[in-house]
């Protein structure tokens, strides 16, 4: 399929609204007047960055833009919606035609959303990003790198939790580890062992792992930090 089989579609769907359009106005892919206003519709196989731009270009001397698109498979993945979130802050409409069928939809309407909306909707995610910067210790991760082991604050206490235990000659119980660590979920950290530094032995009793050995001396400069 190529760009320009989203044309026919997307011109008899404005057509039935009674705009009068044509293609390759002034570089225009479609372009079309109604009542004094003029549309605009980039179109494009894929929704890329070169389709925010040249849509975000064509703000400039038009009155509506579009972008038009075949409807992608990802259409309801958290990717695909991060990219109509942008479309939304920036006022440029999106539109999807079939491949199968050629029907027309109208996916996000160009009108420029309030940043103050989205962030009502998110206020969560804000409070929980403000925690965790606000409960990690030592705030030494480097930005921009992948596939590392960052140091959050869940690690931060697990860490903890582990030095106090291996302290207590690598096996003990629980309220003496939680004593000796400071960390308050410290027996829920060990039961949950989210990182296999730690197992069982009896009800209310912990001892260290040999991943958990590996790990002290893997974060032996990370615990030194926050016992400080």
């Amino acid at each position: 399929m190529l760009e320009k089989d989203l044309f026919i579609p997307i011109k008899k769907y404005f057509e039935a609204k009674g705009y009068v359009c044509d293609g390759e106005v002034d570089d225009i892919d479609l372009y079309m007047e109604k009542d004094g206003e003029n549309v605009a519709v980039e179109l494009k196989k894929t929704l890329d960055f070169r389709a925010f731009q040249q849509a975000a270009l064509r703000q400039k001397i038009v009155d509506t833009v579009y972008i038009g698109i075949f409807m992608p498979r990802d259409l309801r993945s958290r990717s695909f919606n991060d990219k109509i979130y942008i479309l939304k802050r920036l006022g440029i409409g999106l539109i999807t035609v079939s491949k199968r069928s050629g029907r027309v939809d109208v996916i996000s309407e160009p009108i420029q959303s309030d940043i103050s909306n989205f962030k009502r909707v998110n206020g969560h995610k804000k409070k929980r990003l403000e925690s965790e910067f606000q409960k990690r210790r030592t705030k030494n991760n480097i930005g921009g790198v992948h596939g590392t082991k960052l140091i959050t604050s869940y690690r931060e206490d697990a860490l903890l939790v582990l030095d106090a235990l291996m302290e207590l000659g690598g096996e003990a119980k629980s309220l003496e580890v939680r004593k000796i660590s400071g960390v308050e979920k410290s027996t829920m950290i060990m039961s949950k062992n989210y990182y296999g530094w730690f197992e069982r032995v009896k009800n209310g009793v912990y001892k260290v792992t040999d991943i958990g050995l590996e790990a002290l001396e893997e974060f032996e400069d990370t615990i030194s930090k926050l016992k400080r």
